[in-house]
């Protein structure tokens, strides 16, 4: 579901900036989740210090700073290929989760985790030349912040879903999201102009954010977090390569960004290198740390 996003975020992204659109997006979000906050903020008060943090982390890394970059990535990138890169993803998560949770990969694991960043470079590489290398490095600065912030952001996520309901979790990531980006907003500067009020209210923009919102941004949010309660951060981040097949079929197929062929070889290779690595998750030592169920 969150491979679906392009659809609508691409358009929106034509109409506001970046940060403001990722703002609305969360405000809106808070106010749909809001009911879960009420209702489990009294088990919020049991949660350790660890899991707080990791909330936060979740909410500033995953909804704020992710968002906004990925946004801006969109607006720079092929959009097939901005998508294909987030593959690099989980290597960053795993990363991640060895040093907050201790889940320590395989020594297998960094060979593949080798090839996966050499497919991504090669998927960058144009034999025709590159005709604009400010703006293709721009594009790839913002999407390797993007896997960055979502990478951490996965290995938060499971901690803290370790310890609080993940439908508690998904209106405190709305909450945490919205004072984020309110933050970047304002370090912008003219807040007042830039939220461009006239333009979100409008009919088609207004249909276009309920589309981003129940699809590809609250229910996926939702699942994502039942899932990290049941699994190991390290091998839920790979679960989120569905995400790639499915931004392909908006990108390439509904909006025509088409890769080139080295390309799609490249991209082939990077998801059997994080099968591979994916493998290497599951068989390291200690075993997948399960949540108590609900």
């Amino acid at each position: 579901m969150w491979g679906l996003e392009t659809y609508w975020r691409i358009p929106l992204g034509q109409k506001l900036d970046a940060d403001i659109l990722v703002f609305h997006e969360h405000w809106m979000g808070l106010i749909l989740t809001s009911p879960f906050l009420v209702l489990g903020a009294g088990a919020l008060r049991t949660a350790s210090r660890k899991a707080i943090l990791s909330m936060i982390g979740s909410g500033v890394l995953g909804s704020a700073l992710g968002t906004v970059c990925f946004t801006q990535a969109l607006a720079l990138l092929n959009s097939s290929l901005a998508n294909l890169l987030l593959n690099v993803q989980p290597i960053i998560s795993v990363f991640v989760s060895w040093l907050w949770l201790s889940e320590r990969p395989r020594a297998r694991f960094y060979p593949w985790a080798a090839v996966a960043l050499a497919c991504g470079v090669a998927m960058v590489w144009s034999p025709g030349g590159i005709e604009s290398p400010h703006r293709l490095a721009l594009g790839l600065f913002f999407i390797g912040a993007t896997a960055l912030c979502w990478g951490a952001s996965t290995t938060f996520g499971r901690a803290a879903m370790i310890e609080i309901d993940f439908k508690t979790g998904t209106a405190l990531r709305y909450l945490i999201g919205t004072v984020a980006t309110f933050a970047l907003v304002g370090a912008h500067g003219d807040v007042g102009e830039r939220l461009r009020w006239g333009v979100l209210t409008t009919p088609s923009t207004l249909r276009q954010m309920a589309g981003l919102l129940v699809v590809a941004a609250i229910t996926p949010t939702f699942l994502y977090f039942a899932g990290l309660a049941r699994t190991r951060a390290s091998v839920a981040t790979f679960a989120e390569m569905a995400q790639t097949f499915a931004s392909l079929v908006i990108t390439w197929g509904v909006l025509g960004d088409a890769l080139r062929p080295h390309q799609v070889v490249a991209g082939v290779v990077l998801l059997v290198a994080v099968v591979f690595i994916q493998r290497s998750a599951e068989g390291s030592p200690g075993g997948p740390a399960m949540a108590a169920p609900d």
